[in-house]
């Protein structure tokens, strides 16, 4: 019950933020920003791992401590290559991946709330709050 609990919580939040966008609300993130607090608990980045690890094959690419590689940037410390490294930048960039490269929107083909939890990891990781 516990993880279906949590998947309702990235839901609404997920709704939140596409709401936000399609009513052409000003979603421009400042440096910093951070998902709620409700989704930086250890299960939730943790399942966020899991996605990154397994379904997502980002750490493909990514590297499995998200150092980066040949093929793509690290997502280590708060800002990266094309990314300015807030929660709404890394949701947009699993979503609609980055023309001209190899990172493809939803990549493995994982689902919206998918992309929110991998998106709390690599924010949790990158910001000192969790391990890869």
């Amino acid at each position: 019950m516990r993880i279906r609990g949590i998947g309702l919580v990235v839901l609404l939040v997920a709704g939140t933020a596409r709401l936000g966008h399609a009513q052409g609300a000003d979603t421009t993130a400042k440096v910093g920003a951070a998902p709620d607090s409700s989704l930086l608990t250890a299960a939730v980045i943790d399942q966020g791992r899991k996605i990154f690890h397994g379904s997502g094959n980002c750490y493909a690419c990514h590297g499995d401590k998200l150092e980066g590689g040949p093929i793509a940037p690290t997502l280590k410390g708060p800002t990266w290559r094309h990314i300015d490294g807030t929660y709404d930048a890394v949701i947009h960039r699993i979503d609609e991946g980055m023309p001209g490269t190899a990172m493809v929107s939803h990549p493995g083909g994982i689902s919206e709330s998918q992309v929110l939890l991998v998106a709390t990891y690599i924010y949790a990781v990158s910001h000192g709050m969790a391990k890869p």
